[in-house]
């Protein structure tokens, strides 16, 4: 049995309220009411705007020539919470990620992160509801299985990445690389001078304060939330990240691409607003699984029983 969904146009009170209205004015004759009353039936009908499921719904696309490498920090340090005030970095991160595939609609997007390795969470693709759900399901590695920041070892992947959307050769390359800078493993952080050519824009984004942030995290062994503790010297006190404005700065020399300290998403409007404006902007007609529309089949009886009442009306005069 197809699903039926319904997507009213406008609150089903207000059209109840309506169609009471409509057959309050009750016409003379048992016949004239009765089409008043299938008139009316249709309107309420069309307003519920019934759809079914289809897997050839029509949509229309915008293309961009784009692909957007976004590489996120998800080591426990983007945890601090000193973003926009006492949030966590990573509540930033999540709604900037969003922010950008928001406004480059149609872009080719591919997701990476990094904690004691690097993964690739998305190949290129257009999906950006899959994106979105996919940096949502990002979380920081419990204290005692992360072994400190080391954001060279995103590197290899970013590259190859980079090289891979080259080869394409068919659309611009941009980068937003999204951490807080701090290295916290003792090791220097490497040149990434190397890998970025090809790179035409994007932003480093940097997280977090000079006075820094203590952490927080779930637990979902113990279920519960811990406060990360300074392990180095007992007694044990609560630990405290910084932002690396010169980790930051290098990185965005290296790329060639902006540095912006991020307290809000808008911050980087400027770069994406510099970014599109080298794009190509197409139109594609695709179908795909989706819900079709089903209020037409009504349309159709209500413009006959509307005709015949006008040419009713006309002759009556």
């Amino acid at each position: 049995m197809e699903q039926l969904h319904f997507e009213p146009i406008i609150p089903i009170w207000l059209m109840v309220i309506i169609c009471i209205g409509l057959l309050a004015i009750k016409r003379k004759g048992v016949i004239p009411y009765i089409r008043q009353i299938l008139i009316v039936l249709l309107l309420f009908a069309i307003n519920l705007r019934p759809q079914t499921l289809s897997d050839e719904v029509t949509v229309v696309r915008q293309k961009l020539n784009c692909y957007c490498i976004i590489c996120i920090d998800d080591t426990l340090s983007m945890m601090a919470e000193d973003y926009d005030g006492y949030n966590p970095r990573m509540d930033g991160v999540k709604a900037d990620v969003k922010y950008i595939t928001e406004n480059l609609p149609g872009a080719k997007f591919c997701l990476i992160d990094f904690n004691n390795d690097v993964n690739l969470i998305a190949p290129f693709t257009d999906d950006t509801s899959y994106i979105k759900l996919a940096v949502d399901s990002i979380k920081p590695l419990a204290d005692y299985h992360a072994t400190g920041t080391n954001i060279n070892v995103c590197k290899k992947l970013l590259g190859q990445m980079i090289i891979d959307a080259a080869r394409m050769g068919d659309g611009h390359i941009v980068v937003f690389m999204l951490t807080d800078g701090e290295n916290t493993d003792k090791h220097q952080l490497e040149s990434f001078a190397d890998i970025s050519d090809g790179i035409e824009g994007g932003a480093v984004m940097g997280y977090g304060t000079e006075e820094g942030g203590q952490m927080h995290y779930y637990d979902e062994l113990y279920d519960e939330i811990v406060l990360v503790e300074d392990k180095r010297n007992y007694p044990y006190k609560p630990a405290v990240s910084y932002i690396d404005e010169d980790n930051l700065q290098q990185l965005s020399s290296d790329l060639g691409i902006d540095y912006v300290h991020m307290d809000y998403s808008e911050k980087i409007d400027s770069v994406l607003e510099d970014v599109m404006s080298k794009l190509n902007t197409e139109e594609e007609e695709t179908t795909e699984y989706g819900y079709s529309d089903l209020y037409y089949y009504f349309v159709i009886p209500l413009a006959a029983l509307v005709a015949y009442e006008f040419i009713s009306v006309k002759r009556r005069a």
